[in-house]
């Protein structure tokens, strides 16, 4: 019979510090303006309480195990906008998720702007804000959402 050392297990990746996932978070943000001024679109403007509100969809996927624009208890993005009171004209999401990729920010952007529906809503002149929110679960996988809004 063989038994494992519990000693010698792999320990669990730690939890995202709060400086490592806004530099996640940010630098998705800076990609994705990057590829709005290529078309020479107005950069969006950065939005802590849509980040925040990006996290927590994020989380939840991660945690109640789904991955969906619409979360079953909390409805879709604009039901999530209007229970945090913000106050949109015009919204939209993308969501992504990925385990072992080292280039997560790249990996995330170039899936967005290789499916019609992520890159409209990147390429979409009316919005106007976004937020980008980042979650990792224990065993490694990342969930992303970015939240497009205009006020």
């Amino acid at each position: 019979m063989r038994q494992s050392n519990p000693q010698r297990r792999r320990p669990e990746p730690r939890a995202l510090s709060e400086t490592e996932r806004r530099e996640l978070e940010r630098k998705i943000f800076v990609a994705i303006n990057e590829h709005r001024q290529r078309k020479r679109l107005k950069p969006l403007i950065w939005d802590d309480r849509i980040r925040d509100a990006a996290r927590e969809h994020s989380q939840r996927m991660a945690e109640a195990r789904f991955f969906a624009h619409e979360d079953p208890q909390r409805g879709d993005v604009g039901a999530r906008l209007k229970r945090r009171r913000i106050a949109w004209t015009m919204c939209g999401e993308n969501i992504a998720t990925q385990k072992g990729y080292t280039d997560r920010v790249g990996v995330a952007v170039t899936g967005w702007m290789e499916s019609p529906g992520h890159r409209e809503n990147i390429m979409t002149e009316e919005f106007t804000h976004t937020g980008v929110g980042i979650f990792r679960r224990a065993d490694g996988t990342y969930y992303y959402t970015q939240i497009f809004t205009r006020y």
